[in-house]
């Protein structure tokens, strides 16, 4: 269960990460498209901006700009009102009848793209169209000189060729700081994976080291066991009696804390299945209460167990619910007062039962409360230290009650007792 968590995590901040790095793209992306439609549009406005405002100079004859291509001369225009207006895709058409040198394009072209703080290299062409029709491909800007001409044949193209650079400075304070950000957040992501992928392992290794030492440790104490059952039915010696009754309390404790340890292991790691049986509820409560009534009787404790209900029936594994049921009563009694006071109730809820286990002991702060049902967790407040155990009988009842689909919660105040509610389906 452990595993499949870790691999949980690791798949999901993987798609987390492939995911950032997929928007930090686009938004890349998206923001260098902006900026080109920003420039198309400027340099849209500025040769509109340009026709509109061409110098008037009566031509004696067909003078060329030195960057204006004079490879295709095109007659001279015809006087009239100079009205721009747009045309499909990025041509631009101006109507007039006004003559003007194509000598005047250049600085006409140059206020206009001062005037739209265009402040890069450019290129000029008037050709013709057949030149690039017959290729397929078209300029990015272009103003078509028809009806300024009497022929429909030449077109006016302006390149810009340090344009990619232009757009590039635009965004590079964005593309290195995305970088240097995705950078980052790889590291951090493959040093976090690393990290828990080493502590998955070393969690794995010291868990399957205390599994085989408790399994190892079961046999002997197995054979101390019988070896003291066989001298204690051989000697009639008091005080060897009592060394033996010593020996066989203290290793049968032991022996009941190693068996803890290998059935949460077993279920942990999914070896045991639940074997399910339709079961008296009250009836498995009492025999849970007469079972302990040596140690209930040790404490001088009171136990009281209440229930309406006689005939409540749920499916369960009657040799775990019965452990978990025996953990939270063994608890009540360990971190109880001076006098144990545990009161045991039942009640019927809509779809399930409620047990309450409550005592009067010396309770949990509230920033233990979180961590009680965790493995090899124990309770660092009051006398809880002196208690025997390894710290696994709540998470112990936690992960069998929630193999029965239920749930349990503690609700505890320092000092004035501790209350288990666990809640499990009919």
């Amino acid at each position: 269960m452990q595993s499949s968590r870790t691999s949980y995590v690791i798949a999901a901040s993987t798609l987390v990460l492939i995911a950032l790095i997929a928007f930090q793209v686009k938004w890349l992306t998206d923001s260098q498209r902006l900026i080109e439609e920003q420039f198309d549009e400027k340099v849209r406005l500025a040769l509109c901006y340009a026709a509109g405002n061409i110098i008037v100079e009566p031509p004696t004859k067909c003078s060329i700009s030195p960057n204006v291509s004079s490879k295709n001369c095109a007659p001279l225009l015809q006087e009239g009102s100079c009205v721009p207006f747009f045309q499909d895709g990025n041509e631009f058409k101006v109507e007039s009848n006004t003559p003007f040198e194509r000598s005047t394009l250049d600085s006409t072209l140059a206020v206009a793209f001062n005037f739209y703080a265009i402040d890069m290299n450019y290129q000029v062409e008037i050709i013709e169209k057949e030149s690039f029709n017959s290729f397929g491909t078209f300029p990015t800007y272009q103003c078509a000189l028809n009806p300024l001409q009497k022929s429909d044949n030449y077109v006016m193209s302006i390149t810009f060729p340090d344009k990619r650079d232009y757009i590039f400075g635009k965004i590079r304070f964005m593309f290195f700081s995305s970088i240097f950000i995705l950078f980052f957040i790889t590291s951090v992501f493959i040093f976090a994976n690393y990290t828990l992928l080493r502590q998955k392992k070393m969690a794995q290794i010291n868990k399957e080291f205390f599994n085989n030492m408790a399994h190892e440790f079961r046999t002997p104490l197995t054979n101390i066991s019988l070896a003291g059952n066989l001298l204690a039915k051989k000697t009639t010696d008091p005080t060897h009696q009592r060394y033996l009754h010593i020996v066989k309390e203290e290793s049968g404790k032991l022996k009941h804390q190693i068996e803890r340890v290998l059935h949460l292991a077993k279920l942990e790691n999914g070896e045991y299945q639940l074997e399910k049986e339709s079961l008296c509820a009250k009836k498995l409560m009492q025999n849970v209460i007469e079972g302990m009534d040596i140690q209930i009787k040790e404490k001088n404790a009171n136990v009281l167990f209440f229930s309406n209900e006689e005939n409540i029936e749920l499916e369960g594994d009657k040799f775990h619910l019965g452990n978990a049921f025996r953990n939270l009563l063994d608890n009540a009694l360990k971190y109880s007062c001076a006098t144990p006071e545990i009161k045991i109730r039942m009640k019927k809820e809509n779809e399930g039962i409620l047990f309450q286990f409550e005592d009067n002991g010396i309770g949990i702060c509230q920033k233990e409360q979180q961590d009680v049902f965790e493995k090899y967790r124990r309770v660092q407040n009051g006398d809880v230290h002196d208690q025997q155990g390894f710290g696994l009988g709540l998470a112990y009842v936690k992960m069998i009650v929630e193999r029965h689909q239920g749930f349990i919660k503690v609700i505890s105040h320092l000092n004035k007792g501790t209350r288990f509610d666990l809640f499990l389906p009919c």
